[in-house]
């Protein structure tokens, strides 16, 4: 058993007889969010449970082949947020996946706290806020889909874990491992994805869609920023790229087209973190990487109200691109790169 057989007793007790329930996760959501929330959605409707996933926003283009996609509910829509938090208020049981602050939901997040539902966190961010009436929560899990197989695992349920929920988990797996190539990658990782494959998913068709299907705007725009945008910085082991909203608007981006950008400048030798700046309409988003001991999830928080791994975090900023780039440079210099 990977969890505590109090929790797990409790969860059984919890999800034993058909409820109302609703599954909330991060806002922007990536492969894991939709993942974890889309597999337990599927699992929680084979046993007979009314379920809801309800979004803080819409997802990307580049994930809708994930299956059960067109089920999503989005809060920020003209008729979701009515929609939304009528479900809320009749909710018995909510989930929140893949995230550890309320303030990750923004907009949504009023509407979980005021619920008197049970809540039942399940993630693997570092500094989980205690708002849930039951918690799952380790870091050393590389994904929440990890999580939810191993959770679903222990309940003694596995023989539920059909095709499509197979590949709802697998695909945040791989997503938040880098295929298994960062170092979140562990034993009981291999492990999962193995059952998962066993199950049904398809590792090539996965690697297909997150990899290989992008639009020509798309490749050319990642052509652009490693060509023209990326900056290394003196005496630093840093690289990073600043995209103004005039560049989005030329290459005609869509949500989710940068994604995997920030990861490119590791492969210049030495280079131990790196940071994309993507002007929004209303704040810089940023995204920070890292190799090693280099903790991003506290420079994020320290610095640019944000937060995530070690290893992979996010953040943002108020200011314009020169002067977030002036501070993320100052910035810089709190962080020992010798280790």
């Amino acid at each position: 058993m990977k969890f505590s057989a109090p929790d797990i007793a409790k969860l059984k007790e919890v999800i034993a007889n058909p409820r109302k329930t609703v599954i909330v996760s991060h806002r922007n959501p990536d492969g894991d969010a939709l993942g974890s929330s889309l597999g337990l959605k599927l699992f929680l409707e084979k046993k007979g449970h009314e379920v809801s996933y309800i979004s803080p926003n819409a997802y990307t283009n580049n994930l809708k082949w994930i299956p059960d996609t067109d089920t999503i509910m989005v809060y920020e829509s003209s008729l979701g947020k009515k929609i939304c938090e009528a479900k809320i208020k009749a909710a018995e049981v909510i989930f929140c996946l893949d995230f550890n602050a309320i303030s990750r939901l923004e907009g949504l997040g009023e509407a979980i706290k005021e619920s008197k539902a049970f809540k039942v966190m399940i993630d693997h961010h570092q500094q989980p806020e205690s708002f849930a009436d039951l918690t799952f929560s380790n870091v050393k899990y590389c994904a929440t889909c990890e999580m939810v197989y191993d959770i679903i695992d222990d309940m003694g349920e596995a023989s539920l874990v059909d095709d499509k929920i197979a590949e709802c988990l697998y695909v945040g797996l791989v997503s938040d491992s880098g295929f298994f190539q960062f170092n979140n990658t562990t034993p009981n990782t291999h492990f999962v994805a193995a059952a998962l494959i066993a199950k049904g998913a398809k590792p090539d068709y996965v690697s297909e869609k997150i990899n290989n299907i992008f639009r020509e705007t798309r490749l050319r725009f990642f052509g652009y920023c490693l060509n023209d945008k990326l900056k290394l910085v003196n005496n630093h082991p840093v690289a990073y790229m600043m995209i103004s909203q005039p560049e989005i608007k030329k290459f005609n981006l869509q949500s989710g087209d940068s994604e995997g950008l920030v990861n490119y400048p590791f492969k210049i030798e030495g280079i131990k973190m790196t940071a994309y700046f993507s002007e929004e309409p209303d704040r810089i988003k940023i995204s920070f990487r890292s190799r090693g001991d280099v903790d991003v999830n506290t420079f994020a928080r320290t610095y640019f109200e944000g937060g995530g791994h070690r290893n992979a975090a996010g953040g943002k900023s108020s200011l314009s691109l020169d002067e977030t780039e002036k501070k993320f440079l100052e910035a810089l210099k709190s962080i020992d790169f010798s280790k």
